[in-house]
């Protein structure tokens, strides 16, 4: 009884690493233009996408590990660079922007030049500024 007990539980850790890693993207999946699609508050259904977002914004990756942000406001545009590195914590891999200098485009818990972001599935890069009351962002290639 055991053996078998032993057997299903490995059987579903070995099941959900699978998926797990299947979920997630992957610094090759990076490279390349991602545009803002979806824009969130704290409360509940308060998402908004499109033209109804309060700015538009991208950004671009190129496999010399930097990266460009474009933010569209109020018909302003503003550019941004910097540099992007991979972090691996024991709850998954983020991908970390260090800003080239201070601006009002980084978006940030600590109020450094540092944005780090997640892969939420495969094809969605998501902002962890909405850990700290920031809005919720979500990018796509």
């Amino acid at each position: 009884m055991k053996k078998i007990i032993a057997f299903v539980i490995l059987s579903i850790s070995f099941h959900s690493c699978i998926k797990e890693q299947e979920g997630n993207g992957s610094k090759e999946d990076i490279y390349g233009k991602w545009n803002l699609v979806s824009m969130s508050g704290s409360r509940p259904n308060s998402a908004t996408t499109g033209e109804a977002m309060s700015w538009q914004e991208s950004y671009t990756f190129d496999k010399d590990s930097t990266f460009t942000k474009t933010r569209v406001d109020n018909a302003k545009s503003t550019t941004v660079s910097g540099t992007f590195s991979f972090k691996k914590e024991t709850d998954g891999e983020y991908l970390i922007l260090t800003h080239a200098k201070k601006t009002e485009l980084i978006g940030s818990c600590m109020g450094n030049l540092q944005e780090i972001f997640y892969f939420s599935d495969k094809n969605t890069l998501s902002s962890t500024w909405k850990n700290c009351d920031g809005p919720g962002l979500e990018y796509k290639k």
